[in-house]
């Protein structure tokens, strides 16, 4: 960790503590072996034979070492068994000190306590090492600070580095996602009793009515997949109906929580309905309430936990932190002043607008911007946060007073079926052909608007801010099997075309490798990746735009060219 972190960190928590207020911080960072096709790297959780051994060896080893490092006690746990599994999964549990460190352990020890019989279960505050399809799943134990939870992250970091797995990984063509297990951030506090949640009963509906009106903090920080089939939904992103009952309920809260104590359990009845998944889940839901106050989930249902699930497992320790940092800061906000702005009706902007990294940018900074001024400034903490959406694609200066980015959008893919039906698998099925980019064009002020050319169609711009445009640009990067539509072909490559009088450039977008065939292989390092990715990318330098073609629109914020069928024959 950074020193510059490390004290961003450290005065959050003393702002937290200023203010009278206890905000304890847990997270479920996961990590993958990257340079493996088995199918527990990929999509099985706890497979029997030698690739599960495998995935149970290396978690034994994480577990193992942390404890070693630490002074703490290990154990074999019993696991959870999900539908349709044959057995439960593995669990390693450690438990009796904080994690600070890590300490090499031997193979024989590993291979002991891979084998161990299951023994208690794991208490409330112990880490704990699970699987998870594709992933070994790190639960960390409950931090009292930011600080301290930036120690015990580093420290997994380490073990789960010396275990050979890591945060992210590559695909064939070069691109870098992360570990594909997510890293979920769940707030508490001390007891159940002196959650914020719980001691301050309004805190709930106001961080519900934020997170409406801020998109950037469902979009920012997610992965691959966002919308409805994703691991985190918002709640306009379901039915309706449910949707509309949302500001309803919040209200409600906030006048029970103005006129004295609220019982958590009304909280958790009022809100529990609302927050699920497509198909009644609520494991699922961007804020995940089942261990807030869940009277049907036994003594692990009243932990006054939050579970906040829209964000990916990030690529470094500092920026997990860092998120962590935002989330106790937003619930602090919360718990302290009131939130009373109106509730925004998106509609389809959801999914077009608000995909857009530029616009996600300002909302984030808007955001930044209201905690500054209740006291939580997390400004330091900036490249961290900015980190979760990576660099652009490819920046072309076309001449001196002209220049075009190009950056990854969210995208959002489908459900490819009935969701009951896939309600029980492992891993639900969606379409993922799709992709999107945002075009970001550069110019002089009073410059006259560049001309665009999106796949054979003419573009017609209006102007994001002056000498500023923006557009996203959605495609189907592969035929899908399963998929929707499979008639409607790929649009490989994307190529887009960008000037005026004075100069020009075409960009041509490949989702797999120009010349055809296969890798070999997947990417050995970072640098190999990078390699691969740039392979995808050419650029033609024009004298001048062409003129537009005949057919021409006017966009606003995104548009789809997988429909565009005269453009493709």
């Amino acid at each position: 960790m950074t020193p510059r972190v490390a004290a961003a960190l450290a005065q959050i928590d003393d702002a937290i503590a200023a203010h009278g207020l206890s905000i304890w911080i847990g997270a479920e960072p996961t990590y993958t072996d990257r340079s493996s096709v088995a199918p527990p790297w990929l999509g099985v959780a706890d497979a029997a034979g030698p690739d599960g051994d495998d995935k149970r060896t290396r978690a034994a080893a994480i577990a193992l070492g942390l404890a070693l490092g630490s002074g703490a006690q290990v154990h074999r746990a019993p696991g959870r068994q999900f539908p349709d599994e044959p057995a439960p999964r593995f669990c390693f549990a450690v438990t009796g000190a904080p994690i600070t460190d890590v300490a090499a352990a031997d193979a024989d020890e590993i291979r002991t306590l891979a084998a161990q019989a299951p023994g208690p279960p794991a208490p409330p505050d112990a880490l704990t090492v699970t699987p998870d399809p594709g992933v070994v799943e790190i639960n960390t134990a409950p931090c009292a600070s930011l600080t301290a939870f930036a120690r015990q992250l580093a420290a997994i970091d380490r073990a789960a580095t010396a275990a050979g797995l890591s945060p992210l990984r590559y695909r064939y063509h070069g691109d870098e996602v992360d570990s594909g297990g997510g890293g979920q951030l769940t707030v508490g506090g001390p007891t159940p009793m002196t959650s914020p949640f719980v001691v301050h009963p309004a805190t709930l509906p106001r961080l519900l009515r934020y997170l409406h009106n801020h998109p950037s903090l469902s979009y920012w920080f997610l992965g691959e997949c966002a919308g409805s089939a994703s691991q985190s939904p918002r709640p306009d992103e379901g039915v309706r109906e449910r949707a509309d009952e949302l500001p309803l309920a919040c209200a409600e809260l906030e006048h029970l929580a103005a006129l004295g104590p609220v019982d958590p359990e009304l909280v958790w009845r009022t809100v529990a309905p609302i927050l699920v998944d497509g198909s009644g889940n609520p494991h699922r839901a961007e804020l995940n309430v089942e261990k807030l106050w869940n009277p049907h989930g036994g003594a692990r249902g009243r932990l006054g936990l939050v579970e906040w699930r829209a964000f990916r497992m990030a690529p470094t320790v500092d920026a997990m932190a860092a998120a962590a940092a935002l989330v106790c800061a937003l619930v602090a906000r919360c718990a302290r002043a009131p939130y009373q702005a109106p509730w925004h009706d998106w509609g389809s902007a959801l999914h077009h607008r608000w995909a857009l990294p530029s616009v996600l940018a300002a909302d984030l900074d808007d955001v930044l911007a209201d905690l500054a001024t209740h006291g939580y400034d997390l400004t330091a903490l900036a490249p961290e946060l900015a980190s979760y959406r990576g660099a652009p694609l490819v920046e072309v200066p076309v001449h001196p007073r002209l220049a075009i980015t190009i950056a990854r959008a969210v995208e959002f893919w489908p459900l490819y079926g009935d969701v009951a039906s896939q309600e029980r698998a492992g891993a639900r099925t969606v379409d993922p052909s799709s992709e999107r980019f945002e075009l970001t064009i550069t110019t002089d002020a009073d410059a006259a608007p560049p001309r665009v050319i999106v796949a054979g169609r003419g573009v017609a711009l209006a102007a994001w801010t002056p000498g500023q445009y923006r557009l996203g640009i959605r495609r189907r990067q592969y035929v899908p099997a399963p998929g929707f539509v499979p008639s409607v072909p790929a649009d490989e490559p994307l190529a887009i075309t960008v000037g005026d009088d004075d100069g020009a450039a075409t960009v041509r977008l490949y989702a797999w490798r120009p010349a055809g065939g296969g890798y070999d292989g997947l990417p050995r390092d970072a640098a190999d990746a990078a390699a691969r990715r740039a392979e995808r990318i050419t650029i033609q330098r024009l004298p001048a735009t062409p003129s537009w073609p005949p057919r021409v629109i006017t966009a606003t914020d995104t548009i789809d060219v997988r429909a565009w069928r005269e453009e493709h024959s």
